[in-house]
């Protein structure tokens, strides 16, 4: 084969090579256009489909004025109305997606206010929890008692709500020592956070040595509703640095 013959056949090899890659892409757009579902367009997206064939006047007319469809035309320019389902008997309704922002869970109301008016005592209330020690917290302020968080609420059903403050400070008398001048039948009126109040009425109180405290049945969370203000009397141990003794005062709720 001479040279010039040789090129011409190399010519004629490309081109018969590129008639077969553009056959190719051809046959693949088409078979890619047979197996694809058709994309809606924007304006028909999510729209309810015409039924029918449609005259092109009238697709006109209505995208001319919307207004202008009329009942039994093939064109629609949104979809027919319908009336919302309702729940029939043994029937659940559909859950739906509301857009409404949950509600706050408000905080149970606590105590903020002690007072026993017979003899005189007012005194604020505040959340108190345990030491490091494992003793229940009471405030250092001497005009301040402590409500122990993690039991019963005032007002609850059931169980021993416990209020402590101190008999005296080293600045001068304390929050509850009052509390040694109550008797039975005085009334114990609690004020919490949200503007309510719940009344105790006084129905016994003993002193009781710290050693001997009965700690079980103090802060009990279940059996019948109680309030129980503690303090400290008996004799002071330089030793321990407090008095010997508690004097818990015992209430039920006024009905």
């Amino acid at each position: 084969m001479t040279p010039r013959t040789a090129h011409r056949s190399r010519r004629v090899s490309l081109l018969a090579l590129a008639v077969t890659i553009a056959s190719l892409v051809l046959a693949g757009w088409a078979v890619r256009g047979v197996l694809q579902e058709p994309v809606p367009t924007v304006t028909g997206f999510g729209s309810a489909a015409a039924t029918g064939d449609v005259d092109p006047s009238t697709t006109a007319a209505a995208a001319a004025d919307p207004s202008a469809a009329t009942v039994g035309s093939t064109v629609a320019t949104s979809p027919p109305t319908r009336p919302a389902p309702t729940a029939s008997a043994g029937s659940l309704p559909t859950p739906g997606r509301s857009s409404a922002a949950l509600p706050e869970i408000e905080p149970r109301p606590t105590p903020v206010r002690l007072a026993v008016p017979a003899v005189g005592l007012e005194v604020t209330v505040e959340d108190v929890g345990v030491r490091a020690d494992g003793q229940m917290e009471i405030p250092d302020e001497g005009d301040r008692a402590g409500w122990y968080r993690h039991g019963p609420r005032p007002g609850a059903a059931e169980g021993s709500v416990v209020v402590a403050a101190h008999v005296d400070t080293d600045t001068g008398p304390g929050a509850f020592l009052a509390l040694t001048e109550v008797a039975e039948g005085d009334e114990v009126q609690v004020e919490l956070s949200d503007g309510t109040s719940v009344t105790y009425r006084i129905v016994g109180g003993e002193q009781v040595a710290k050693t001997d405290l009965p700690v079980d049945d103090l802060f009990r969370r279940d059996g019948d509703p109680v309030l129980r203000l503690v303090t400290c009397t008996g004799d002071w141990s330089p030793r321990a640095g407090s008095y010997t003794d508690n004097l818990v005062i015992s209430a039920v709720p006024v009905s």
